[in-house]
This record gives C-alpha cells, sequence and structure tokens, in this order.
C-alpha cells in the first residue's frame, strides 16, 4: 500500500463498504453506488414516454420526475391514474435520474398507462432521517395542490384521476411509500385518493429476527449499522422508521382508505422474511382490505432494476401493472 492509500485509509471516519459509503473525518461523502451519471427527461425511444422534471419544493430545490404515457399529451380527455413513486438506496444513494429507475420507470409506465411522479428527496448522510421523509411528504402536497386543476403542472391537471392515486417505492423508497400512507390516513390529504399501494422489497428490520429471517449476528449488524450511518438519533433497529411493528403505525392501517395492498419479495432477498411478516400483520390486525403477495424465486433485492428485461422482472412489472389497472 502506498502512502497516499494509507493517508486516505486513515481519513475514514466510516467505511460502510466495499461497495458501499465511505465518510471521511473532513465530511466528505464517497458513494460506491449509484455513481452513474444522471440521465436528462425527455422522450423515451423504447415506450414513446415522454418526461420531465418540476421542482416541488422552492425552499430546498427537490424536484421530481414526471411520466406521462404515449399520445396522453393530446387533447384527450382520458383520465389515468396516478403512481407517485420512491426510489430506493438505503437512503443515502441513487436519484429520482438515476439511469436504471427512468429506464423501470419508462417501462412501468407505457405497461400501466398511468400518470407517473418519481420523488428525488434528500439522501443521508448529509441529510439524515427523518429529511427524506419531510421531502417526500411534502412532494405529496405539491401533488394534491393539482386536485381540481389549478395546479402548476398541467400534466397533472388535465390528466390525473385523482380518485386513483397509488403509492410506490422500491427498498428504501418501499418503507417511505408505507409511512407516507401511514400519513395519508391520518392527516387526511385532500386532494389524495389512496387506492392501493405496492411495496416493492421493502426495506424493513427489527432487532429481533422473524420466520426464517438470518440470525447471523454479523449480518444484523451490518444492517443496523447502516441504519445507524443514515440515522444518527436513531433508537436502534426497531426504530419505528425502519420496524413499523413496534409501534402503532402498522394498525393505523386498519382504518385507511387504501383499499388494496400489494407486495413484492425476492427468495434471495434478506429483507424477504420481513414483506411476508407485514402482510401477515396486516392480515392479524383486521384491516378490510386485499392484500396480495407476489415473489420471486431464485432472484434477489431489486433484480429487477440490475436486470430489467429479464423473465422474473417483466413477470414482476406486469404484476404492478396489472395491480393498477384492476381498480378499485
Amino acid at each position: 500500500m502506498d502512502n497516499m492509500e494509507s493517508t486516505k485509509l486513515e481519513e475514514i471516519a466510516f467505511d460502510g463498504g466495499p461497495p458501499v459509503l465511505r465518510i471521511y473525518k473532513d465530511g466528505r461523502v464517497e458513494r460506491l453506488v449509484g455513481t452513474q451519471i444522471d440521465v436528462p427527461p425527455g422522450i423515451d425511444p423504447k415506450t414513446n414516454v415522454e418526461s420531465k422534471d418540476a421542482v416541488y419544493s422552492q425552499e430546498t430545490a427537490q424536484y421530481l420526475r414526471l411520466y406521462i404515457p404515449k399520445n396522453s399529451t393530446s387533447s384527450s380527455a382520458q383520465k389515468l391514474p396516478l403512481l407517485v413513486y420512491f426510489h430506493g438506496g438505503a437512503f443515502f444513494t441513487w436519484t429520482a435520474s438515476s439511469p436504471m429507475y427512468h429506464t423501470y420507470l419508462n417501462s412501468l409506465v407505457a405497461e400501466a398507462n398511468v400518470i407517473t411522479v418519481s420523488v428525488d428527496y434528500r439522501r443521508a448522510p448529509e441529510h439524515p432521517i427523518p429529511i427524506a421523509y419531510h421531502d417526500s411528504w411534502d412532494a405529496l402536497k405539491w401533488v394534491a395542490s393539482h386536485y381540481g386543476g389549478n395546479g402548476h403542472e398541467k400534466w397533472l391537471n388535465r390528466h390525473v384521476d385523482f380518485n386513483k392515486v397509488y403509492l410506490s417505492g422500491d427498498s428504501a423508497g418501499a418503507n417511505i411509500a408505507h409511512h407516507m400512507a401511514i400519513r395519508i390516513g391520518k392527516e387526511k390529504l385532500d386532494g389524495i385518493n389512496l387506492a392501493g399501494i405496492m411495496l416493492i422489497h421493502p426495506y424493513f428490520w427489527g432487532k429481533e429476527p422473524v420466520g426464517d429471517e438470518t440470525k447471523d449476528p454479523d449480518k444484523r449488524a451490518k444492517i443496523e449499522r447502516l441504519w445507524r450511518l443514515v440515522s444518527p438519533t436513531t433508537s436502534g433497529a426497531d426504530d419505528p422508521w425502519i420496524n413499523p411493528f413496534k409501534d402503532q403505525s402498522l394498525a393505523s392501517l386498519a382504518s385507511l382508505v387504501c383499499s388494496r395492498v400489494l407486495v413484492c419479495v425476492a427468495e434471495k432477498d434478506v429483507f424477504r422474511h420481513r414483506g411476508w411478516y407485514y402482510c401477515e400483520r396486516l392480515k392479524k390486525i383486521g384491516w378490510k382490505g386485499e392484500v396480495e403477495m407476489m415473489e420471486s424465486k431464485g432472484e434477489d433485492h431489486v433484480f429487477h432494476l440490475l436486470e430489467p428485461t429479464c423473465d422474473s422482472a417483466m413477470a414482476k412489472l406486469k404484476k404492478v401493472a396489472a395491480f393498477m389497472n384492476q381498480g378499485p
């Protein structure tokens, strides 16, 4: 090891990698995943889906990316369901403009024929939890401001059926979607009629294993260590932000106006059992809605983003699209 490399390593205050994250003592953050160059919005040549960016918070300059399916920007009076999507990345990586999310949402919008808003939120560790949740709520309020056709964005004013709003996300984004659904149920965001939520490989955890979840202390400690990095004031792995089974938030779903929930898990994913447990608990608390599960055999965490054209990814895409097109 040369002197420069040695000095560099000595400066690291936290090393979550490889290949995750490094934080240096001078405050610099080096992300080792999700570093691809963000892609601009526009017309996707494969799907003819059109996208554009809009700022939802003047205070923080945070943006979101809007997607609209082919031919919907014409004079057609047809109103389409709205999907609000939250990207994953363990709260510290990826963005709404990351190539794999742009590709995925172009395909999903084309398949489902829905308007989509993909939310970009400020990331940890520079902006620790709960800032991502605050930003996501601000984005939802911005979306709701278009109810009645009086918002800033004409695509939402003209083409969205606000009686059919869905929330979704993968990994940390699924975690955010859950908490936004809970908050809508508690605070009744005018203009948003929540039809359903779709949690893809949800990033939930806890101090004690559930089901056949790994009991390996090193693996569990690594997951908790990363959580403490993005949420330095946390109480630990049973913090309600990451463990919705330790407080009353999941119970509040029993009275949620949302009538349908879809949870997708992957067989090899370390978070798989939390997804199953979420559905089991939802049923046990007496929630009257419809709960659906989809497990992708032989696949791992967010495989559909890494290999979007594989058979399992296409099957999951069609399932999510069909879920939105079924109702309510």
